[in-house]
């Protein structure tokens, strides 16, 4: 019965159709841009949102380059933690205050005047905040002295560090980090960034003393080995640590394990520098006293001798946001705060940074916190909207964006990004730099759309528990989606 009504039902409507009077219809017309572009909003937010984040806080801002506006804002104002993102902030400003080819000098004086190959006064060695400084630059230094033809200083060794100022830690870095490399000291002496390479090798025998050499030779750090051969792997775990100002090497390793390098920061920079300097002059044939000081150099009556340039700015900072080199970062902020406030401290250098940072990007110093260069501090907390305008701008400006660009990790080429983002036509096409610290993940940069179209973005993650595995693949599956971008050059075309 009921498939006989709706037999008959339908015969009767296409009776009175039948009898409608003719008219001409527009057909439907279906925009395929707009449902494009709203299905491509509606994956992004999926992804922005995903379950898979919880308990995640996301903030994500997107600027397109070509249309000149905002495309895609989630929790954009709000504040986060950037970790290793926030070096973007002192890359620029460092670029636009001092250009790509400034450099910075280490320097050896003397305060009299030489008689022949003697310096009857005190030699300075002055640190000018080189953060690429190596040993084979305080070799140099001292090879240029000999080739002065100088054989003997009869007074002091003073060394100079006051460039900077003398606090070696950032506000609100972790005091039990311990002495690996990313959490050296800051000091305007950053020779090796001020770490030593120390490499442990088993005994010939069971039961022999482990073997430790560290590079350099030079730098006058005691030691004490504590660690043993054994037959097999197993025993206690080998640690390589510095208690105060001693490295302490304990636990075991079995005989014929390859060697075990590791890298530890110094106690104390000025001395470390102070000592591979005197060990390189003995090495040249020049000899010194043992008396070492630590003070200002004199600001006239004294002769230049000796210089050692650092590399330029673009290829230090290509360094600082391709390895996110930490110490790179800490240099540049102080730096800054000599150059425009005439202290190299922490405070003076974000002074001098939130007053570039306004000028030259637009972006409110009341808005967003900045604690350090580098972005290990908690205390740095500011918006993906604001790293966005930062990025933005340097990108429009052409006396640093191309430096900036070039210093950003590549996806699935090199930096941070190498193995990230590296399959199929995605890789190249995406720029940014990382940050990542326990609850934080953070991606923020320059891609190119499928379709050619330049787009800035920030991505922002806080508060997940565990690792940054997930949130990382959910950044880079984000990123995918954005290369999806619907172009503004696409044309409707109706049937």
């Amino acid at each position: 019965m009921q498939r006989f009504a709706a037999i008959t039902a339908a015969l009767i409507g296409v009776l009175f159709v039948g009898c409608a009077p003719f008219t001409t219809r527009e057909p439907l017309r279906i925009d395929p841009v707009q449902v494009r572009t709203e299905a491509f909003y509606r994956g992004l937010d999926s992804l922005v949102a995903s379950p898979l984040l919880a308990p995640t806080h996301v903030g994500m801002a997107v600027w397109s380059l070509d249309r000149n506006e905002w495309v895609y804002e989630h929790q954009a104002d709000k504040l986060f933690v950037p970790a290793s993102t926030a070096k973007l902030i002192v890359a620029v400003a460092a670029l636009h205050a001092y250009g790509p080819a400034r450099r910075f000098e280490t320097v050896v004086l003397t305060d009299s005047a030489v008689t022949d190959s003697t310096i009857p006064g005190n030699l300075y060695l002055v640190a000018g905040g080189a953060p690429d400084l190596t040993t084979g630059d305080i070799h140099a230094l001292a090879e240029r002295l000999r080739a002065l033809g100088y054989t003997r200083v009869d007074g002091a060794l003073v060394l100079d560090p006051t460039h900077f100022d003398d606090t070696p830690f950032g506000p609100g870095w972790m005091w039990d980090e311990g002495p690996v490399a990313f959490n050296a000291p800051v000091n305007a002496f950053m020779l090796n960034d001020n770490t030593v390479t120390v490499t442990v090798r088993p005994g010939a025998h069971v039961g022999d003393t482990a073997r430790v050499a560290i590079s350099p030779p030079s730098a006058g750090i005691p030691m004490r080995v504590d660690a043993v051969t054994e037959r097999t792997i197993g025993g206690e775990r080998l640690r390589i640590d510095r208690a105060a100002d001693t490295l302490t090497v304990t636990g075991t390793l079995a005989l014929g394990q390859r060697p075990v390098t590791v890298w530890r920061t110094v106690p104390n920079p000025v001395a470390y520098a102070g000592s591979v300097f005197r060990a390189a002059l003995g090495d040249v044939g020049i000899e010194i006293g043992d008396s070492v000081i630590v003070a200002t150099a004199p600001d006239s009556m004294t002769t230049t001798l000796a210089v050692i340039r650092s590399a330029p700015l673009d290829m230090l900072i290509r360094r600082f946001l391709k390895e996110s080199h930490n110490l790179t970062g800490e240099a540049l902020l102080k730096h800054l705060g000599t150059t425009f406030r005439g202290t190299g401290s922490w405070e003076s250098g974000i002074q001098a940074t939130r007053s570039i940072l306004h000028t030259f990007a637009g972006i409110d110093s009341t808005t967003y916190r900045l604690a350090d260069g580098s972005g290990i501090s908690r205390y740095t907390e500011i918006s993906p909207r604001a790293l966005a305008m930062l990025i933005r701008a340097a990108s429009d400006e052409f006396t640093i964006a191309p430096e900036i660009l070039a210093a950003m990790p590549i996806a699935g080429i090199d930096g941070t990004l190498a193995r990230r983002l590296s399959e199929g036509p995605i890789a190249g096409t995406v720029r940014g730099k990382t940050g990542t610290m326990t609850g934080v993940s953070s991606l923020a940069g320059v891609l190119e759309t499928r379709e050619g179209e330049k787009l800035v973005y920030c991505l922002l993650m806080n508060g997940f528990p565990g690792s940054s595995w997930a949130a990382r693949e959910m950044q880079d599956r984000i990123i995918s989606h954005l290369r999806e971008f619907p172009s503004v050059s696409e044309q409707t075309v109706w049937p």
